[in-house]
């Protein structure tokens, strides 16, 4: 490889030529006029005196000047080779019209270029289509003249097409003269930290919204708690006083009073319990071969305690029968759920149907009341949490059972359907997939 040109090298030899010529004539002079002057001869050796400790001087600023662009350029090179092999961060040079002049390791490792693909070619090509069209690159080099060092952070482009969110650093490069040389970029991918940060953000608003429905429930079961606890007592204080044979229906009113009281406030707690483990992430959907139709039977057998005077749920099944992969505990809930609220909110001596529907692709719940009904336009706001319809006034409940009942059939990635009219009744609709289906086993009941 030639060796680079030295000015200051041409210069060292320009000036020992010169002087051995000027050193040389001065001498020659000297002899020449030794014989006519000899005061002359004193004044030229003066003045040869005087070059010769110039020439030392110039000689030794020279040397001394030499070394330490020698220095400056090791100096330069170790902090090349130290720039270049650091990885965590992208560090590269911008000539004046933002074309990338350099490239570091940590560049390679980061966007994905090697160093001829990118050297040359504007930064440009680092930035999204978006940023691009609003010429966020000349902004960042424009603010970075402005301001004297520029930090911009958003989406930067890899070599594959990828995108990683960057926090990139401006800094202008001048010369002696104060002359715009260029830029150094620094640009660190910053992705990981983004998504801890959105991570810890989402932790705080769930956290929040979980402890600001925790004091809404704790407010309104204070309130529900009331009606059925002060119904309870008084049931009790009438049971102790209908203890003669011909008050035994009395009594058995005011007992079954006591039992569905009782049941609502253990449903009350039951949707708070579920609504916090929904909230704490810690339901699962865990399906399993599932006979629906002995799930069916054996939720409707428990169920029969909660029915009002002369309520009756008939169940109905059609379809290929097959066992079906589901979430046995999910599903019991949903279902409890919404024949406990058709019970709830329908009058003595009325019908709940369940119906059981298996499909080809999908297997539907269907649960029909003839009780009060919703209205229309209160309708698309029933899986609300705390949503109550505004029938429903002196009828215990939190509002929050069907909401619990969306939550799980979004788990299971089922669907759920209302139709409904003040004083016609009310069916709610489950749908589940049954792409997982299991063909029927040897001895499941027909």
């Amino acid at each position: 490889m030639p060796k680079a040109y030295c000015p200051m090298l041409s210069f060292k030899r320009i000036f020992i030529v010169f002087f051995l010529l000027a050193f040389a004539g001065i001498i020659v002079l000297s002899i020449l006029i030794w014989q006519f002057n000899e005061r002359r001869v004193l004044l030229l050796a003066g003045i040869l005196c005087i070059l010769i400790l110039f020439f030392f001087v110039v000689l030794f600023n020279f040397t001394r000047r030499k070394k330490a662009e020698k220095d400056l350029q090791l100096s330069e090179q170790r902090f090349g080779a130290l720039v270049d092999s650091i990885k965590d961060y992208a560090i590269f040079m911008i000539d004046p019209k933002g074309n990338v002049m350099s490239w570091n390791q940590g560049a390679r490792r980061i966007k994905g270029y090697s160093a001829d693909e990118v050297i040359g070619k504007p930064i440009s090509m680092f930035y999204t289509d978006a940023d691009n069209a609003t010429g966020e690159p000349a902004y960042n080099l424009k603010m970075t003249l402005e301001e004297g060092h520029f930090e911009a952070i958003g989406w930067r482009k890899r070599k594959d097409g990828s995108l990683f969110w960057a926090d990139a650093v401006f800094t202008p490069l001048y010369d002696n003269t104060e002359t715009l040389t260029g830029f150094i970029k620094i640009t660190k991918d910053i992705s990981l930290q983004r998504l801890n940060e959105e991570e810890m953000q989402n932790n705080l608003a769930r956290e929040k919204k979980l402890n600001e429905m925790k004091s809404r429930f704790v407010s309104l079961a204070s309130h529900e708690f009331k009606t059925p606890l002060s119904v309870i007592l008084s049931s009790i204080s009438l049971v102790e006083r209908y203890n003669a044979p011909e008050m035994e229906d009395k009594r058995l009113k005011h007992i079954q009073r006591i039992r569905n009281n009782v049941n609502d406030l253990k449903q009350i707690l039951n949707d708070f319990l579920s609504l916090d483990r929904l909230e704490e992430g810690l339901v699962r959907n865990q399906a399993e071969p599932t006979d629906l139709r002995a799930l069916v039977n054996d939720m409707v057998r428990n169920m029969q305690e909660y029915c009002k005077k002369d309520q009756r749920i008939l169940v109905s099944i059609s379809g290929d029968a097959r066992d079906i992969m589901v979430d046995v505990h999910l599903l019991h809930n949903v279902l409890v759920n919404l024949v406990s609220n058709a019970v709830k909110y329908s009058p003595e001596n009325s019908t709940i149907s369940l119906h059981l529907q298996y499909g080809s692709k999908t297997v539907s719940f269907s649960v029909r009341d003839e009780g009060i009904g919703i209205p229309q336009e209160e309708q698309e706001h029933l899986f609300e949490r705390f949503f109550r319809a505004s029938n429903t006034t002196g009828t215990a409940g939190t509002g929050l059972g069907l909401s619990i009942v969306r939550r799980y059939l979004e788990l299971m990635e089922g669907q759920i359907r209302v139709n409904s009219a003040p004083g016609t009744g009310t069916e709610f609709t489950v749908i589940l997939k049954t792409s997982q289906q299991l063909a029927q086993r040897p001895g499941a009941r027909d």
